[in-house]
């Protein structure tokens, strides 16, 4: 999930200052989990700018699982609110950045025909996994999983210096040099070739990374989902 915190209202009341008619979108998905685009989020946010103001037109909030980043939901979605948004001046949302680019070019431009500025509420941090309350950084999406190399412990995540083939000279007491309260990521990953009894794979040489693959921006084709 792409982990991420809401702006200051601060912040989004300078993008907003030139603009009075507001839409406030969310997103059911990674906003809606780490509650900076949730339906009570994007009421909580309307009623943010009512109080600076602003006139808010509409605050469409989808259910949970309705990703904004996936374009036919989006479509489905902001279609039903297409007067409110055409009469806008302005369209805020509460969701990543693949959201706000998303809702943009695919939905506002190349189906509804309509230029406007849109403008995000979230600083996205990362792609995160746990739950159901703390989330870590565990993938930075490189193109190429390695993760089959290294006991299922990604070291070009975990560890501060993405290192490949051991550890650094700073580790100290299974502690990373860059960060002594967290554990080092080659400690980690011995410690569960043991377990696996798989130590034999310390051994093995690591070729350097191709980060050609993690080259931006990316695209994958894939067949349509059914909408239910």
């Amino acid at each position: 999930m792409i982990g991420q915190t809401q702006k200051p209202i601060e912040e989004i009341l300078e993008y907003l200052k030139d603009n009075e008619k507001i839409v406030v979108v969310g997103c059911g998905g990674c906003a809606t989990v780490f509650h900076t685009g949730g339906e009570q989020e994007v009421k909580e946010m309307a009623e943010k700018l009512s109080k600076a103001g602003k006139k808010v037109l509409a605050g469409i909030a989808p259910p949970f699982g309705e990703f904004t980043c996936y374009a036919p939901w989006s479509k489905s979605r902001l279609n039903q609110y297409r007067k409110e948004i055409e009469e806008s001046d302005a369209i805020l949302m509460l969701s990543c950045g693949d959201g706000v680019q998303v809702v943009r070019e695919l939905i506002l431009e190349e189906e509804f025909n309509i230029t406007k500025p849109i403008y995000p509420g979230t600083n996205p941090i990362g792609h995160m996994g746990g739950g159901p309350t703390l989330f870590k950084e565990k993938c930075q999406q490189c193109g190429e999983c390695e993760l089959g190399k290294f006991a299922g412990i990604c070291p070009l995540t975990q560890c501060a210096k993405g290192l490949l083939n051991g550890p650094c000279g700073g580790t100290n007491n299974g502690k990373c040099e860059v960060d002594p309260e967290r554990d080092c990521a080659w400690v980690k990953i011995y410690e569960r070739l043991k377990a696996l009894d798989m130590l034999e794979k310390m051994n093995e040489i690591v070729e350097p990374k191709d980060w050609s693959k993690m080259t931006r921006p990316r695209q994958i084709e894939v067949a349509p989902l059914e909408l239910k």
